[in-house]
């Protein structure tokens, strides 16, 4: 079975089906451009903390500063900076708030389930379509996963599968090769 998979496996992935795969992937990724966003938060544990934090940065106080100073994230110590992330990454609140700031805006006191935020927006980008190198192995395994699945079905179209109900045969069975002969 392992050498007919790997036969099935070598035979599928060529070149030319794993561009035709990259093709279609980005192609999809272009027709529905994903937004990210790259912040920076300063967390604290109340609306009258955050409060006091805005005002400190209305009047002028640099944000990275005030991250390191007050905010209780662990990520504080880098200026509260957050990284590139992606819808669906982040609490709804919090991505809320940043999909509606541009870059360089600073949010009011925002209140997730971590406490209270104060979001500033770094930059915002469409996510960008990664290079064929940076998916490949994916891109591989999926072509591979298809081409096998494929064979499964074809092979249990052609006979009568029975299996055996839960719990019916102790799963260490299959490590006893002589079940197989010599």
């Amino acid at each position: 079975a392992g050498e007919v998979i790997a036969g099935l496996s070598r035979e599928a992935v060529t070149d030319e089906a794993v561009q035709a795969a990259y093709d279609e992937m980005t192609a999809t990724a272009a027709a529905t451009p994903e937004k990210e966003w790259n912040a920076s938060h300063i967390l604290v544990a109340t609306k009258q903390e955050a409060e006091a934090v805005q005002e400190r940065l209305n009047s002028g106080e640099d944000f990275a500063a005030v991250a390191t100073e007050v905010s209780t994230d662990p990520g504080a110590t880098n200026g509260g900076e957050l990284g590139w992330f992606g819808a669906g990454q982040m609490v709804p609140e919090f991505e809320a708030a940043v999909e509606g700031m541009s870059p360089g805006d600073v949010s009011g006191p925002i209140e997730t389930q971590f406490g209270w935020h104060i979001v500033k927006l770094n930059e915002a980008r469409v996510k960008p379509v990664p290079a064929l190198d940076e998916v490949r192995s994916e891109i591989v395994s999926g072509i591979q996963e298809k081409v096998i699945l494929s064979k499964i079905e074809e092979l249990k179209a052609g006979t009568e599968v029975t299996l055996p109900a839960d719990g019916a045969f102790d799963p260490a069975i299959l490590q006893n090769l002589d079940l197989l002969g010599n």
